[in-house]
């Protein structure tokens, strides 16, 4: 674990910092508080473009940049929708992500391989950035018995890492040929789709729902963490790394 200390190192520990804060603060001072982390993430994300000069999404560090930004429209979406105030869960999951942002994922810039240099690229790996949100949501809106609004995080959840998983199949197509190679991060991405077409066929029991929403969340770590990550699964993904 180790402190940046660049611009970019110092933005990502105030995002740490503010979204602490966030979890414990009473609400009348934590929504402010927590509506200036957008613009604060923006900053980050616009830092490391100029910096890399490609949309930074070229790796795991990059690809976790999205999600804070994320999950502020998300609270402001639900406060618009329903006056429902899930900033300090949206400020919780951000804390997860943006600890490891700071302290351990590596900053270090690396060039844009050729194969990622397609219109693809961003709508693929936004959509799944996108996704992971709303299911993770899903999962603790469903632990909060807040069950219609878990529904639909799971539904536009669904709906997204079903268009990257098809947006990916499009592009492995151009790419390597195939519109399947049964690749490591292939195989677990569509293990976790099927994990949540099962939970929309059972989620009229609440003990599925939970079940099924809690192993969805565990598939989506172990493919972004062990599996992009481990040697022990190198395959046509293995660039993408942290």
């Amino acid at each position: 674990m180790t402190l940046k200390t660049d611009t970019l190192g110092w933005l990502l520990n105030l995002q740490v910092g503010l979204s602490a804060l966030c979890i414990f603060l009473p609400r009348k001072i934590r929504l402010p508080l927590w509506f200036s982390v957008l613009p604060l993430a923006v900053a980050i994300l616009i830092t490391r473009w100029m910096a890399v000069d490609h949309p930074p999404m070229r790796n795991l560090f990059e690809a976790f940049l999205w999600l804070p930004p994320l999950l502020t429209c998300m609270t402001l979406y639900s406060k618009w929708r329903d006056q429902t105030d899930t900033s300090r869960l949206d400020a919780s999951i951000c804390f997860i992500v943006a600890f490891p942002l700071a302290f351990v994922f590596s900053a270090t810039i690396s060039r844009l391989p050729p194969v990622l240099q397609s219109p693809l690229f961003v709508p693929h790996v936004l959509g799944y950035m996108i996704s992971y949100v709303l299911l993770t949501r899903a999962f603790a809106l469903e632990c909060l018995k807040q069950s219609a609004a878990a529904r639909e995080n799971a539904a536009w959840g669904f709906a997204f890492i079903s268009l990257s998983l098809a947006l990916g199949s499009y592009w492995g197509n151009e790419a390597w040929g195939a519109y399947w190679q049964w690749d490591p991060k292939e195989q677990w991405s569509l293990a976790t789709w099927l994990i949540y077409a099962a939970y929309f066929h059972l989620q009229h029991r609440r003990k599925w729902r939970v079940t099924l929403l809690g192993v969805g969340v565990l598939f989506i770590l172990l493919t972004v963490t062990w599996i992009n990550l481990s040697k022990l699964f190198s395959g046509m993904h293995s660039y993408a790394g942290v």
